[in-house]
């Protein structure tokens, strides 16, 4: 008799090998035994990159592997994952995750008999490595702003809600689906959480997983650039949310400065930002230069509104 599915660990791939990962939650799927069901499927999202990603799926029996040609984005890659999951519960993992202990499952299992919360277990930087001096800032922000402990979490938990590492019903995620308003990088977790965290409870654990795709400071600096649009629709879709967090009520209050002044704050910022190597001061420019840029977005999005109302 086939043991029904309790699990789906669901994984997002987009350039990265994830065979360790497959492995290691396979490893801890068998020493489960038979008494639980779990399942892994991994969705390869039009990855330009090749790794032995499908022959190490298919090697293993419990994971059902997908690819797709063409990139379908953060969001709908999620509800195509869902979509195919089977199990009570699904636990969302990305592909540069590893989980930090040997009971990573276990302890989500236990979680997920005893309630019917969502399950944040959060983020660490334990397995990687830590000495390379070209991650050095991104391990000073990511200690500040992502790999919190769970009561630090649990204070604002909407904020911290990061589909790297999650568990819930997958009756819940079909109720409450990712917004397909978001395209491109940024948010799309954060907003799902406010929305998440208006029906159901969330809740934050210490069972994290080690996010491996460390970024070099330029390239985090691209990044967040690259999310001010999504950041903006965070803000105009949940307001007051938005301006709890640092830049978005610095935004809010900066955008009534002139055009020439914020871009100006913009070009001094991202110079200094580019040019020092004190951590401290790189996340101050970070951080100023987040709200800059979206106080100018903030603002044009007001111009717009304003000229249709004249119009």
């Amino acid at each position: 008799m086939t043991t029904p599915v309790f699990l789906s660990i669901l994984i997002p791939v987009y350039n990265w090998d994830i065979s360790e990962l497959l492995t290691r939650l396979t490893v801890q799927v068998e020493e489960l035994g038979d008494q639980e069901g779990v399942e892994i499927i991994a969705m390869e999202d039009g990855s330009t990159e090749k790794f032995s990603n499908k022959v190490t799926a298919e090697k293993l029996s419990q994971v059902r592997y997908h690819e797709f040609s063409a990139n379908q984005g953060r969001a709908v890659i999620r509800n195509l994952l869902l979509q195919a999951a089977t199990g009570e519960f699904v636990l969302f993992l990305d592909a540069d995750m590893l989980p930090d202990r040997d009971n990573f499952l276990q302890g989500y299992l236990d979680e997920a008999k005893d309630g019917k919360d969502i399950i944040c277990g959060g983020i660490s930087y334990l397995q990687c490595d830590r000495e390379d001096p070209r991650y050095s800032f991104y391990l000073y922000k990511s200690a500040r702003t992502e790999a919190l402990p769970a009561a630090v979490r649990q204070e604002t938990p909407w904020r911290y809600l990061f589909t790297s590492n999650i568990l819930l019903p997958r009756e819940t995620m079909e109720s409450v689906s990712f917004s397909m308003t978001f395209s491109g990088y940024g948010f799309e977790d954060i907003e799902w959480g406010i929305r998440l965290g208006r029906s159901h409870g969330l809740k934050h654990i210490d069972n994290p997983c080690s996010h491996m795709g460390l970024m070099e400071k330029s390239e985090v600096f691209a990044k967040m650039r690259e999310s001010i649009p999504n950041f903006g629709l965070l803000l105009s879709l949940h307001p007051a949310c938005g301006a709890q967090t640092g830049a978005g009520a610095i935004a809010t209050r900066l955008k009534k400065f002139p055009g020439f002044f914020l871009r100006f704050c913009d070009r001094s910022l991202s110079s200094l930002f580019h040019k020092s190597q004190m951590n401290k001061l790189l996340f101050i420019c970070f951080q100023l230069d987040k709200a800059v840029l979206l106080a100018l977005y903030l603002r044009k999005n007001d111009d717009k509104e304003q000229d249709r109302e004249d119009a």
